[in-house]
């Protein structure tokens, strides 16, 4: 080559490095009918997909999967985005801010369509490696357990961390390794896959299996406790299913043909100004009467679960435990108020041991921790009429506070 004309070749195969990067590794935003849209990209690359604690059967075996380069969300659908595609919104909990709920899948596909004709580009819901992947930041991961840390505090509202029991605005809790919100906790996060065992074998860019069953659901929400919200752990819902704790995040391809309609976000649009919420209003439970060193003979009995939301006071649901005088216990809750069925949620032995509430669960239990025991730490109070029971996840540190009354 003409040595005079390196400097022109080493310029253009510079520019088109940077066109490059540009294109495949930079932040983007637009907005549609004044609403915020903003991207995170998450490079392609391999991790191990699954529960790597072992706690989850759902979320095992762990294998491979290869990805390649998409864009997520940096924060779930918010219903001023769904309002300005859909001209309605249906969500429980308004808010523009909030993230959009009580939506099923077909609506959101109607969403996605509309979407892409205003916009020119091909958004769609993450795959379920896809989610995972993103949810555990990427490449940059450092393996904790939540989606940014093992601390629950942190980054999530969820049936732990949220005293109102509501959804609340994105990006109000720290963010992942790779900048994303709320992948833990706030709604539950449709995923485009429809359920279907774990196998060993090596993945590229899975979408699941192509028999229609329930869809994948991850990430858990605002009412969920830490052991749901696990970026391993995998949720189930039947595609005509709407709930206020179930919304989603949009996802797109890597592609030049939907980058280029975007501008590169130097700067966002929800910022911690735009999305700011005024504190939550303080919602604890008032323990008093306690019960020192409670005996097995005062935990004899029918309980009923409750929790504690505020100005509303004690909230009562149909679920129960029964501990027998002959050590066994049952616990249930109401499937249908109509017919007055009940469905079981773990039976097994218990016992009370240095202030825990020892249960061992039946092997052939329907419930997570079959075979297993489980040491709750106990509090007795309000004259020994109410059971606070604490369990402590010993693998994952996560937290489950459970209230109960005593069925008089």
């Amino acid at each position: 080559m003409n040595n005079n004309l390196l400097p022109i070749a080493f310029l253009l195969s510079s520019c088109l490095m940077m066109m490059s990067c540009q294109l495949n590794a930079e932040n983007l935003k637009m907005k549609v009918n004044n609403a915020p849209v903003e991207m995170i990209e998450v490079r392609g690359g391999s991790f191990m997909m699954g529960d790597h604690n072992k706690q989850n059967k759902d979320a095992l075996p762990l294998h491979k999967v290869t990805l390649d380069s998409y864009y997520v969300g940096r924060t779930e659908v918010t219903q001023q985005l769904w309002e300005a595609v859909m001209g309605y919104n249906n969500s429980t909990y308004k808010g523009e801010y909030r993230p959009v709920e009580s939506i099923d899948y077909e609506e959101i596909m109607s969403f996605l369509k509309k979407l892409n004709t205003m916009t020119g580009i091909k958004f769609r819901l993450l795959t379920e490696a896809e989610w995972e992947f993103a949810a555990r930041g990427g490449l940059f991961s450092k393996g904790y357990v939540y989606s940014g840390s093992d601390n629950l505090e942190e980054v999530g509202w969820t049936g732990n961390t949220n005293p109102t029991k509501v959804t609340h605005n994105v990006a109000n809790k720290a963010p992942n390794e790779l900048g994303i919100y709320d992948m833990t906790g706030n709604v539950w996060e449709w995923c485009s896959d429809y359920n279907g065992a774990y196998t060993s074998e090596e993945q590229n860019n899975p979408t699941g299996p192509a028999k229609e069953t329930w869809h994948e659901a991850r990430g858990g929400s605002y009412r969920h406790y830490a052991y749901w919200c696990q970026v391993c752990y995998r949720d189930l819902r039947y595609p005509a299913g709407k709930d206020d704790g179930l919304g989603f995040r949009l996802a797109m391809d890597a592609i030049k043909s939907n980058i280029k309609r975007f501008e590169v976000a130097t700067e966002w649009y929800l910022t911690p100004e735009v999305v700011a919420e005024k504190p939550a209003q303080s919602a604890e439970i008032q323990e008093k009467d306690i019960v020192q060193n409670p005996t097995e003979e005062q935990l004899v009995g029918l309980w009923q679960r409750f929790s504690f939301e505020g100005e509303r006071g004690r909230q009562y649901g149909p679920f129960f435990k029964l501990l027998s005088d002959d050590h066994t216990f049952k616990n249930f809750g109401l499937a249908s108020a109509k017919s007055l069925k009940f469905q079981f949620g773990g039976t097994g032995s218990w016992e009370v041991k240095d202030n825990c509430l020892m249960e061992t669960v039946d092997a052939g239990s329907n419930n997570a921790f079959h075979g297993k025991t489980n040491a709750m730490e106990l509090i007795l109070s309000d004259k020994g009429d109410v059971m606070h029971l604490i369990y402590i996840n010993t693998v994952t540190g996560a937290r489950m506070d459970e209230y109960y009354v005593r069925v008089k």
